[in-house]
């Protein structure tokens, strides 16, 4: 992903956080398994943690 200008970066986060957040409201309403829903959660909070690391190492 470094190599990637980062608004292009950042657009394809922002599709795979949204088809995420659709499969996450699935596995809340229980058509897909929980069990997804809190993978999904894991990784939002990883992908969040590292893109704060990243933002704070270039400043």
């Amino acid at each position: 992903m470094l190599t990637m200008e980062r608004k292009t970066a950042y657009r394809v986060l922002l599709l795979i956080v949204v088809l995420l957040a659709v499969v996450y409201t699935l596995g809340i309403v229980g058509l897909v398994p929980f069990r997804w829903s809190e993978y999904i959660t894991l990784f939002m909070v990883l992908l969040f943690i590292l893109l704060r690391i990243n933002k704070g190492s270039q400043a």
